[in-house]
């Protein structure tokens, strides 16, 4: 494995480890925005039910008697208010939570486009030295064969030739 798989391989492990991360994190938030939004029903539906039992409670006890209307309606304002508040910062939290998701899908895209450049500029880089290796090799190659020439040239000469013959002669004798 070369050095250009390696760091493919790194750059592709790091790759799906974010994208897991960014996976777990979404899906967590997602959780709790249905956990919230659950609760907010909860808690309205409790609020109305109280509401409806101290009415009806106090419509069958109080019936004709004002102070007990103007009570009744001060804790209506009560629960609206309430309730207005209660969904007023549950809006502001789905509106923090979409705001942090806009702002993770920002950093990752910056991210992801960084890593893309980096990988464009190690291909680029392997290229050149790919194409600089492929040139010497073709350098050297041409070099042997024209020494090869030479030296067939070389030994091809007559004082070479005759210089072999007495070194054979030497040998035999």
């Amino acid at each position: 494995m070369n050095l250009k798989d390696k760091i493919f391989l790194l750059v592709m492990v790091g790759l799906t480890a974010g994208g897991c991360f960014i996976w777990y994190t979404y899906t967590e938030i997602t959780e709790r925005m249905n956990q919230m939004e659950d609760e907010q029903f909860t808690h309205v539906d409790q609020v109305n039910n109280e509401f409806r039992k101290d009415l009806k409670t106090l419509d069958l006890q109080f019936i004709g008697r004002g102070k007990h209307v103007r009570k009744a309606q001060k804790d209506i304002i009560a629960n609206n208010e309430m309730i207005l508040f209660v969904s007023d910062s549950l809006g502001s939290l789905i509106d923090d939570v979409a705001y942090n998701l806009n702002e993770l899908s920002r950093d990752v895209e910056k991210h992801f486009v960084s890593v893309e450049q980096n990988i464009r500029d190690i291909e680029e880089g392997f290229d050149s030295q790919r194409r600089r290796v492929s040139r010497r090799f073709s350098d050297l190659e041409q070099s042997i064969s024209t020494l090869q020439t030479s030296l067939k040239e070389i030994e091809s000469l007559d004082i070479i030739q005759t210089a072999k013959a007495k070194a054979n002669e030497k040998e035999k004798d």
